[in-house]
């Protein structure tokens, strides 16, 4: 599932000309690409259905990275991509079991998947903005412990901020119906809960 504005977001960054930017200008653009693709991972996660999150969210961690890279002076192709998510991906892996079995609770696993699938790509964007920004030279080690670090504190805060939210869970409960209904057409139903997660 592509949204409108992780599509826009990552097509205006790799085709958008970085050489001469300053170092501001690439961090604003780093910063975007992160927020956006994390807001479309927490999007993507609210679906019932168990083990398509990773299915669906891998392919927005994976343009993320090759954007970022972009923006920071290196042209990656996706086997590229895929290697420097390896080096995470025992966590990756591990936090998407989590992330599927949270399906099976209600509310509060609804709760906990958003959250998680908004704080993975969150800390996989932090992650890899680092380890473009050193030159590539980041240890193995040190990116598992950012990532971690990241993830974490991510999490938390996003489990904080949506915990007991009736009215979002409201509001979400009524575009699904919206779209069972072919109300929405699957595009606006993506992009309207997309909008719903950046106003809470």
């Amino acid at each position: 599932m592509e949204t409108a504005n992780y599509s826009e977001t990552i097509q205006k960054v790799m085709s958008g000309g970085y050489d001469s930017a300053t170092e501001e200008e690439r961090t604003q653009a780093v910063r975007e690409l992160i927020q956006v693709c994390s807001i479309a991972s927490g999007a993507v996660a609210i679906q019932p259905i168990p083990l398509v999150d990773s299915v669906l969210i891998t392919p927005i961690q994976i343009a993320m990275v090759q954007a970022i890279g972009r923006v920071r002076g290196y042209n990656l192709d996706k086997k590229s991509i895929v290697e420097i998510l390896g080096t995470f991906g025992a966590s990756l892996l591990a936090q998407n079991l989590i992330l599927a079995a949270a399906k099976f609770v209600p509310f509060a696993g609804w709760v906990m998947g958003v959250a998680m699938a908004y704080a993975l790509t969150y800390a996989v964007g932090e992650v890899s903005d680092h380890y473009f920004r050193t030159g590539r030279g980041t240890s193995a080690d040190e990116l598992r412990a950012k990532f971690k670090e990241t993830y974490e504190q991510k999490r938390r805060e996003k489990q904080a901020q949506h915990k007991e939210n009736q009215t979002l869970k409201q509001k979400l409960e009524q575009l699904t119906e919206a779209f069972k209904s072919g109300l929405l057409t699957e595009e606006e139903f993506g992009r309207k809960k997309e909008d719903l997660l950046k106003g809470f």
